[in-house]
């Protein structure tokens, strides 16, 4: 073999040897992209740790090398710089970092330097950045909302309908607790125009005509109702009841510089002690005037007549015994057509089980039948009423029928045997704390 052959041979053998590492060819560390990597994708406002990992030329980790890891967007512009601490086997991990919100989609790169005395090392990796649900609500509908995420719940939209220049979204999620669900959830409503929310009254005729108590759960009350300040908007704040018995708050205002009224809903099972959640989960929401929505959403808004407004018997009344007839009644909602009708109804608990009851009628009361009482049940009664147009009948001669109103409050109402009178079955009921 000839002198040239040989000294040739030998570059080759270093030259292969150092590209063996991530670095470049003069570097003497070895540096690894553990996390994230090519293919991870994150969402914009997602929080994460990145992660190499840095070994000598034997292969063997190294714990005292000074690393710092730089974040490129996809226009090459470094958006953070952040130094990484050895937590073992060459193991080397940033504090959370949040990829920032409106920013660049794409192919996002990562470069690492690492040095431990006069060795270093380097390297470059890349990872895939997608809009958040944040930023896509933001393209459609031209309003700002951060993530529910309290309790770290998983958070996803489980209502979306209309389009930019009225609709619904509900937003939120929960994780298994204890003995109960913990969770939280934001509704936002929006519609095009001004709705001269003046008065008390003004608002509780918005809430009952776009419908907002049938989004976050059946209200029982709406109230009480007063006039507060959210952020740059004159607002009402409208407290709800609901059947779960959970307090959810609304707040409802007109934003002139996008000419529309929002009302935001918020609720949250086991809230955390001590924070106002209700506040937490609606500060980031903001209008931007300068962005032109113009998405429509999966479904399209529903277009219905106001709840029928209920008369009695009063929210919580009790009763006791057969004698009295207990008479559902509620105020008209419009002289009806000759396809139209009240559909009215009842449910209870009892045992593990969720009896449902509907009945129909062309008037504005029904009157319940004795069997029901005598029916076991737990004593607490439901009841709804809403407006349909029929479009057939069913299996058992009633009308089916499609909503031409939202759905009323869901009021409550207490049946129970009085003292003395012996019932026919046992008391075996799973909500005893009803009060």
């Amino acid at each position: 073999m000839s002198h040239s052959m040989t000294r040739t041979m030998r570059w080759l053998l270093v030259f292969l040897v150092l590209l063996t590492a991530c670095g470049t060819p003069l570097s003497n560390l070895d540096v690894t992209v553990l996390h994230p990597g090519e293919d991870t994708e994150m969402e914009m406002g997602e929080s994460t740790r990145l992660t190499v990992q840095v070994t000598d030329a034997q292969g063997d980790a190294v714990g005292d090398a000074q690393v710092a890891i730089t974040v490129h967007n996809p226009e090459s512009q470094a958006i953070a710089t952040m130094s990484a601490l050895h937590e073992g086997n060459g193991l080397y991990r940033t504090g959370y970092w949040t990829l920032p919100h409106r920013v660049s989609e794409g192919t996002w790169n990562l470069s690492i330097e690492a040095e431990r005395g006069s060795a270093q090392g380097s390297c470059s990796s890349s990872f895939k950045v997608e809009n958040s649900t944040s930023e896509i609500l933001l393209a459609k509908y031209g309003f700002w909302l951060d993530a529910p995420g309290l309790f770290n719940a998983p958070s996803q939209i489980g209502l979306e309908r209309g389009d930019a220049r009225s609709g619904v979204i509900l937003w939120g999620g929960g994780r298994p607790g204890m003995h109960i669900t913990v969770a939280n959830y934001v509704a936002v409503h929006w519609r095009e125009g001004d709705y001269d929310l003046e008065d008390p009254e003004a608002v509780r005729q918005f809430f009952m005509e776009e419908g907002l108590g049938d989004v976050m759960g059946y209200a029982h009350s709406i109230g009480p109702i007063q006039s507060i300040q959210f952020k740059n908007w004159d607002a009402w704040q409208v407290e709800c009841r609901t059947a779960s018995y959970e307090e959810i708050q609304w707040v409802i205002f007109y934003a002139p510089e996008v000419g529309k009224t929002y009302a935001i809903g918020t609720d949250v099972v086991l809230p955390p002690v001590g924070l106002d959640s209700h506040e937490i989960l609606r500060s980031s929401f903001a209008v931007f005037p300068d962005v032109q929505a113009t998405g429509v959403a999966p479904e399209p808004l529903l277009r219905l007549l106001p709840s029928p407004d209920l008369i009695g018997p009063p929210l919580a009344a009790r009763f006791q015994g057969a004698e009295q007839p207990i008479i559902l009644q509620w105020k008209p909602v419009k002289g009806l057509a000759e396809d139209e009708y009240y559909e009215v109804v009842v449910d209870y608990w009892y045992r593990e089980t969720h009896p449902i009851l509907r009945f129909t009628t062309r008037e504005t009361q029904v009157t319940l039948p004795e069997n029901l009482y005598r029916s076991p049940n737990c004593g607490v009664f439901n009841w709804r009423v809403t407006l349909k147009r029929q479009t057939g009948v069913r299996d058992d001669g009633r009308p089916k029928g499609e909503p031409l109103s939202h759905q009323s409050l869901y009021w409550y109402f207490w049946w129970q045997y009085p003292p003395g009178e012996e019932r026919d079955f046992p008391p075996l009921c799973p909500y005893t704390h009803i009060d």
